[in-house]
């Protein structure tokens, strides 16, 4: 099934996720599971299978949950794509490559700067007031125009663009899709979306999960429901 609907997870209408297509539902994931003893149907969702899922769900027997998919075209950060691409387990990817065409000129910009966590060397922690925000943006920015502008020279100069790509920054906008199956979108989101992933990946992560959960209900609310009772 083809869809078109558009989430802005980064608030500047400039990175994005938008649902291309999906195949499947709740109840293909139920016959994907009775198969194995030829309870398969085409009867409509039920009780029973509602509460098969959860059963799947909790004893984790994932396999039924691989019989569909969904399709995103996510413009992010490269920063927040790198960390992405780290999950590939049922999980396929095909990026904008800058070998093939001219890099846009489009940056995030950090609404607000994090400080470095003090007891973690991969996390940040709110600004406390001693962060000069105004200076730190002048950075970024001057930053980020200063390696656009290299690039652009040595594309001028006739350097090859596989090559003048390697001055640009990470925080420049990369265009890719990606197709999950909903085992592989689940441990995507719970990984992603967790208060130990960054601030900006997880925003991504929340913005998948807003777009698939309505094609897949059942499964997400009993997932959910599985992820609340094993944090307390």
């Amino acid at each position: 099934m083809t869809d078109a609907r558009t989430l802005y997870p980064l608030g500047d209408q400039l990175g994005s996720v938008t649902l291309i297509q999906h195949a499947g539902d709740d109840k293909m994931i139920a016959n994907a599971a009775r198969v194995s003893f030829g309870g398969d149907s085409d009867a409509p969702l039920n009780a029973r299978d509602e509460k098969l899922i959860r059963y799947l769900l909790r004893h984790q027997h994932g396999s039924p949950f691989e019989h569909n998919m969904i399709t995103f075209k996510v413009i992010c950060p490269i920063f927040v794509d790198r960390q992405w691409v780290r999950h590939r387990a049922g999980v396929s990817k095909n990026e904008t490559s800058g070998r093939y065409v001219e890099q846009q000129e489009r940056n995030f910009q950090p609404p607000s700067f994090r400080r470095q966590a003090p007891s973690n060397r991969q996390a940040s922690v709110e600004d406390d007031g001693t962060l000069d925000q105004t200076e730190a943006a002048r950075v970024w920015e001057e930053a980020w125009k200063a390696a656009y502008g290299a690039y652009q020279t040595l594309l001028g100069l006739g350097v090859t663009r596989e090559q003048a790509r390697g001055v640009l920054p990470q925080s420049l906008y990369t265009e890719s899709y990606y197709t999950f199956n909903v085992r592989s979108l689940l441990h995507f989101i719970g990984l992603r979306d967790h208060e130990g992933a960054q601030y900006e990946m997880r925003l991504y992560a929340r913005a998948l999960a807003e777009l698939a959960e309505p094609l897949f209900p059942v499964t997400f609310r009993e997932w959910r429901a599985l992820v609340a009772e094993q944090a307390h």
